[in-house]
């Protein structure tokens, strides 16, 4: 049980140190942090951090809870378990669609694999997560937030490349 607790203590530890680049002013996204909404969440305690582990139960009664707690607005879920037997992709995908068929559509799944190779804005945004995490948040908060980066420069570096 020590060991456990050690090994979550740590990811807890590279998953703060991760946050706090996510929320550092970056060039690469305009000058604006590489998740801009990240901050006001954390200093809010709006943000919901749970470990997952399959053999514990199924990660939709987890994201039915939160869907009831009006305590939080995004949640984020550690897997302990991952060793890369699926791609972010097809997670987030089976994730979302299961979402929808369980009456939970209004929410969306975001994945982050610290071995993920896609970059944004030139960027190996994902490379400091300290495990796969699997995020939940409103479509509409997720679309919102969008929109208030859309006329920004915050995508000029996808823009210029694309």
């Amino acid at each position: 049980m020590v060991t456990i607790h050690i090994v979550k203590e740590k990811i807890l530890q590279e998953l703060e140190e991760w946050m706090d680049w996510l929320e550092t002013p970056n060039d690469d996204f305009g000058g604006f942090p590489v998740c801009p909404f990240l901050a006001p969440e954390r200093k809010t305690n709006k943000l919901l951090i749970e470990f997952y582990n399959p053999e514990e139960g199924s990660i939709f009664e987890s994201i039915k809870k939160f869907d009831k707690n009006d305590d939080y607005t995004t949640a984020m879920y550690l897997h302990t378990d991952y060793h890369g037997n699926y791609t972010v992709v097809n997670y987030q995908n089976f994730i979302n669609e299961s979402l929808k068929k369980i009456g939970l559509g209004h929410l969306k799944a975001v994945c982050f694999n610290p071995y993920d190779k896609r970059k944004t804005n030139g960027v190996l945004t994902r490379k400091g997560a300290p495990c796969f995490i699997t995020s939940i948040a409103t479509r509409e908060a997720l679309g919102s937030a969008y929109r208030k980066l859309e006329p920004t420069t915050y995508w000029k570096k996808n823009r210029e490349n694309a």
